[in-house]
């Protein structure tokens, strides 16, 4: 009896903690302010094949890291976004932002259209230049088989 007391007890303690976790999942995305209005205009921009927007709002210096290990210049795996055939559609949902003086960040899931669907998680990192913010870091994670590229 002693032994079944002391398991219950046990029991009673440790749903109690575990009950009492913090909750770890981030919050439900509310974005809103600069970043958030640069990354609509960077999936506009993207939809209507506005490759120029595109240019500049990409610094030179970009990287693009994706899941499988490439390591490209960011304009140069946006290119090749732009290029394809049938033309790509993108659609974000969750989009989640967070910047500073001069500097951001954002992420967010995404569903690409065109031969195939493709979709997964980005991540963006900006930074100001002057009134203007440019990507500096793009993370493309993909949760969909996809064809070499």
């Amino acid at each position: 009896m002693k032994k079944l007391i002391l398991v219950l007890v046990l029991m009673a303690t440790s749903s109690q903690a575990f009950a009492q976790r913090p909750n770890i999942f981030a919050p439900p995305a509310t974005a809103s302010g600069p970043i958030a209005d640069v990354v609509n205009s960077i999936v506009m921009a993207f939809n209507n094949h506005d490759t120029a927007y595109l240019q500049k709002i990409i610094a030179p210096d970009a990287v693009w890291l994706d899941e499988d290990g490439h390591h490209l210049i960011g304009m140069v795996w946006m290119q090749r976004l732009m290029a394809a055939t049938p033309p790509r559609k993108l659609t974000i949902t969750n989009l989640r932002v967070q910047n500073w003086d001069n500097a951001g960040w954002a992420g967010f899931n995404y569903v690409m259209q065109g031969t195939n669907m493709v979709k997964g998680t980005n991540s963006f990192v900006f930074k100001k230049t002057g009134n203007d913010w440019q990507i500096v870091l793009i993370h493309g994670a993909v949760d969909t088989s996809i064809v070499q590229h």
